[in-house]
């Protein structure tokens, strides 16, 4: 059937906005983590001023908190419409950017010309324990929201074909904005000081909310709509057992939940030696917080190009499972170097090529073994996977090395134990991709084409 030249206008129409609303998610995308990549740096900066021995405290009341601030968000997204409580909740975190500039500027002064920390009195050194320790559980707070309301609301936009041809494109306004905001934290901290850091997370969070608001003017669907047979699913289960009870009747997400967790707790460690040698190895708190943003940038830079090269390449194989097998190995490596000749050098890069192979290949490969399973353990069970045992690894580590300090403090039982771990991992991810397999040619999926790298 021949299309009249009003069809074609419409198509044509119709295409140029489908690109507006992509770029614009994009941004939005951009914006959010661009302002999370500068503000993350100054969370790890300022709790070195605890002592990085306190770190694992932080980290399991980071664990107890989230679970409180996460039912508080899934109450008011209950009772709001996404109109209403996305840019409610993203001018809450830019009011709460504002209270820490003022804190950290000319209540409790940080990274000052004079002295990286000016001398306070000893009534305001619990001001200064509770400041740091607000910040750091309120940066984890805004990760778990900012992202999740992020993705929940591209969910409700999106088609299910829409989300198959753009989240990649999309994805990458993540990795761009996590580039760029590294890169201007490191380049701005030690010139305008770590403070002033909050101004400019500020300026760069705020456009989020203007790029919400035209996706959800232009390309609107009513929320919640049910399509192709798929029961839209929030992005948490409303109840906490729900999601527990679909991973314990299931084989694949309970080893899916243990690769996850010997994951998490062997970056914990990891990342506390890393801790430990930025401490004691580099001055004050803008030097910390631009080699700890020049981190994350590099991170980001690794990420692009590997999302290109290596996960493309893995997805070749008969069975890309497999390729998890590379960070257990990069860390295993590193473990085993560290155990020969500890520097900052190598747990640096470690955390560079092991964070940014995580980021591109590692997520889409365990996107890949929700695809055969039903319904629930898509959403139910993955969602508790990654939220409950994510957060579990990172506080039973932290338990760990708390413990650990206590009793022997810095030595080889952290790379022992990371080993322990690694051995563990190592077998579960081969018996998930033997699972995996069996699971394609049970279902006769065999011929599932695998997520698009970066979805």
């Amino acid at each position: 059937m021949n299309q009249t030249a009003s069809d074609i206008g419409n198509n044509s129409s119709g295409a140029r906005q489908d690109i507006k609303i992509t770029l614009v998610s994009f941004a939005y995308f951009f914006f959010v983590i661009c302002s999370y990549y500068v503000i993350k740096p100054v969370r790890e900066s300022l709790a070195l001023e605890l002592g990085s021995e306190n770190i694992p405290i932080l980290n399991i009341l980071s664990m107890i908190t989230l679970i409180g601030g996460n039912a508080v968000y899934s109450l008011v997204v209950g009772y709001f419409k996404r109109d209403i409580f996305i840019p409610f909740i993203t001018k809450f975190f830019v009011l709460c950017l504002l209270g820490f500039w003022v804190m950290f500027s000319f209540i409790m002064p940080i990274g000052t010309s004079t002295a990286e920390i000016q001398p306070v009195a000893q009534p305001l050194s619990v001001l200064k324990v509770i400041s740091i320790t607000s910040y750091y559980l309120w940066v984890n707070l805004f990760s778990l929201m900012a992202v999740s309301m992020f993705w929940s609301f591209m969910n409700d936009v999106f088609t299910i074909n829409e989300s198959k041809k753009l989240y990649a494109i999309i994805g990458y306004g993540g990795l761009v904005g996590g580039l760029i905001g590294s890169a201007l934290t490191s380049m701005l901290a030690k010139t305008i000081g770590t403070p002033n850091l909050f101004v400019l997370a500020i300026v760069l969070l705020y456009p989020s909310i203007w790029c919400m608001q035209y996706i959800h003017k232009n390309h609107y669907r009513p929320e919640g709509i049910p399509q192709a047979g798929n029961q839209a699913s929030p992005a948490h289960p409303p109840r906490p057992w729900d999601g527990f009870m679909s991973v314990s009747k299931n084989f694949i997400l309970i080893l899916m939940a243990l690769e996850m967790f010997f994951y998490t707790f062997s970056s914990t460690l990891f990342s506390q030696q890393f801790n430990h040698m930025v401490e004691t190895e580099l001055g004050g708190v803008n030097e910390r917080t631009a080699f700890v943003a020049a981190i994350y940038g590099k991170i980001n830079i690794v990420s692009l190009i590997t999302q290109f090269f290596v996960t493309r390449l893995v997805m070749v194989f008969a069975n890309p499972i497999y390729g998890l097998l590379m960070l257990n190995i990069i860390q295993t490596a590193a473990t085993l170097l560290m155990l020969k000749m500890p520097s900052l050098t190598i747990v640096s890069w470690t955390i560079i090529i092991r964070y940014a192979l995580n980021y591109s290949t590692g997520r889409v490969l365990r996107e890949l073994i929700y695809i055969p399973l039903d319904h629930e353990a898509k959403y139910q069970g993955k969602g508790f996977i990654d939220t409950v045992v994510f957060r579990f690894g990172d506080g039973l580590s932290s338990v760990v090395i708390f413990g650990g300090l206590q009793l022997f403090s810095y030595g080889k039982w952290i790379d022992f134990s990371i080993l322990l771990a690694m051995a563990a991992q190592f077998y579960v991810i081969i018996k998930a991709a033997n699972m995996y397999a069996e699971r394609l040619h049970e279902t006769g999926t065999d011929g599932v084409e695998p997520a698009p790298a970066g979805q």
